[in-house]
């Protein structure tokens, strides 16, 4: 009689624990279910994500951010780039993201490793700085060396980069601290020893070389790019191709196919910086891996990796 009892009892905790979790499944979830909160809660592909972007890279986050909420319409990217520091908000927990210029700085390293902060890096693409001049400017080309030694103070006089004489007017965007780091990085040079004026923003840096034919600025290319299109400044400014040496070397113009097999010089990549434990933040940079990847040619940029195309012949 016992071991009948026994059977009865372990086939009606059998048959419970297969209905049960049917039920469950089936069932309409309610606000009030904690299951259904759990399953409606963040994932890689919903809810809200705050990624903090390096000013110059606000076009190409906003084109990235719209298609990823147009594939997934319950994911919402929300970008900020009021603050020149992406890094700083993402160590104060400020947002989950970043996207950045450049590798981070051995500073921004350092505070990484000092809070033991678990952030992954991952590049997603390939960006390049320009030195531009007025278009009445007659130097055609500039070398790597030659541009240290302008942004260094050693060399003031546009002749001895092949222009007519007069005094190099070198400035960069005010307003964007990580190009200051980036160009010191590419030319050997501390960002605080840099010769070069501080405009307010990219619009009064690009009316600079503009209205000033002894004005060279460094951007990035997609800025370049933008003022082209802009109206206002095509056929008024140029930008000059780069050697990587002194002689020997032809100059290399930028572009996104040159970035991208790496023979202009002043090539960087974009990193994108994220908390690996945050679902969204973690589908998002699967999406800026993969589908993202063309997204950044119409920002003037290359992709960090081409993607493989399927041919079907039939």
């Amino acid at each position: 009689m016992n071991h009948r009892f026994r059977n009865v009892v372990i086939a009606l905790l059998l048959v419970a624990g297969i209905v049960a979790p049917v039920w469950l499944w089936m069932r309409t979830p309610s606000p009030e279910n904690p299951l259904a909160s759990a399953i409606s809660g963040p994932t890689p592909i919903s809810g809200t994500l705050a990624v903090a972007v390096d000013r110059s890279l606000t076009p190409v986050a906003e084109i990235q951010a719209n298609a990823f909420s147009e594939q997934y319409p319950n994911a919402t990217i929300k970008l900020t780039s009021q603050s020149s520091r992406p890094i700083l908000q993402l160590l104060e927990h400020r947002v989950a993201a970043a996207l950045i210029e450049g590798a981070l700085s051995a500073r921004e390293d350092s505070l990484l490793a000092t809070l033991k902060r678990s952030v992954k890096r991952q590049p997603v693409a390939r960006n390049g700085l320009v030195l531009v001049v007025n278009r009445a400017n007659p130097a055609r080309s500039v070398s790597v060396a030659e541009l240290k030694a302008v942004f260094s103070g050693q060399v003031n006089n546009w002749q001895s980069l092949g222009g007519s004489p007069g005094k190099i007017v070198a400035c960069l965007d005010g307003s964007d601290l990580r190009a200051r780091v980036l160009l010191s990085e590419m030319l050997s040079v501390k960002a605080d020893s840099l010769v070069a004026a501080a405009e307010a923003d990219m619009p009064r840096l690009l009316n600079r070389v503009r209205d000033d034919r002894n004005a060279a600025a460094v951007m990035t290319l997609p800025a370049y790019a933008e003022a082209l299109r802009s109206g206002g400044y095509a056929g008024r400014i140029k930008a000059l191709p780069v050697s990587a040496g002194a002689g020997g070397e032809p100059p290399v113009e930028a572009s996104p196919e040159t970035i991208y097999t790496g023979d202009y010089p002043l090539s960087t990549d974009i990193f994108y910086l994220y908390d690996p434990y945050d679902p969204l933040a973690t589908g998002f940079g699967a999406w800026l891996a993969k589908e993202g990847q063309k997204l950044f040619e119409r920002g003037d940029m290359a992709p960090y990796e081409q993607l493989v195309r399927t041919i079907i012949l039939k």
